[in-house]
């Protein structure tokens, strides 16, 4: 074991996962790694269940992803911020910090797009209002971003389609329930945009340190 691995913690989390994008359906990045439009813009929730980094107990934690990228994600020069729910202590902050931002390594997409961006902004400890309901599901920070899912409805008989995308091999999740946003917006001097009514997937999604 390497001096630099030994200094992480352990840590592990289980968690509620809710992706927005500007992609179609489907998001194309899943399949041939280029998006619909060129670019690739984000706003992702992880509501952590339970998890534990060290000592600290991470149960009951929500992290908001902000991202922007000018083409493809693994072209880099991306632009990303992290919102955190004020109510987390200084300690649990520092252990989603590190998580977050690829420095304790491990599963997720955190190590693996921490290279990809050019910009990380501050990130900010703001009130968050979070609802959780699969296809459901909402986010939102009051005066700065706002995104909440639904399911697709069969254009005929009005019922909801039960969509799944499987990715036995996928880094973020293996299994997600496909939706499409009924907003995503964010509203910042850095990231500042609107792609409702776009892509959107639910997952459960378990991650762990090295």
């Amino acid at each position: 074991m390497t001096t630099e691995a030994a200094q992480i913690p352990k840590w592990n989390f289980k968690a509620d996962y809710i992706e927005t994008c500007n992609c179609d359906f489907g998001c194309p990045c899943n399949f041939n790694g280029f998006p619909t439009y060129g670019f690739c813009r984000a706003l992702v929730l992880h509501h952590i269940r339970e998890g534990q980094y060290g000592d600290t107990n991470l149960a009951d934690i929500d992290v908001v992803s902000a991202a922007s990228w000018p083409k493809a994600i693994h072209e880099g020069n991306g632009t990303c911020q992290l919102f955190i729910t004020k109510k987390a202590s200084a300690d649990q902050r520092k252990a989603i910090l590190s998580i977050f931002s690829g420095e304790a390594k491990g599963e997720g997409s955190f190590a693996i797009f921490a290279p990809t961006f050019k910009y990380v902004l501050e990130p900010q400890f703001v009130d968050m209002n979070v609802r959780i309901d699969g296809k459901k599901s909402s986010f939102t920070i009051p005066g700065v971003l706002e995104a909440g899912i639904e399911g697709f409805k069969n254009p005929v008989t009005g019922e909801e389609q039960d969509t799944k995308l499987n990715l036995p091999q996928g880094f973020i999740f293996k299994e997600a329930d496909c939706a499409k946003s009924t907003t995503m917006k964010i509203m910042t001097p850095n990231l500042n945009f609107d792609d409702s009514g776009k892509n959107a997937f639910y997952a459960v999604v378990k991650y762990k340190g090295p």
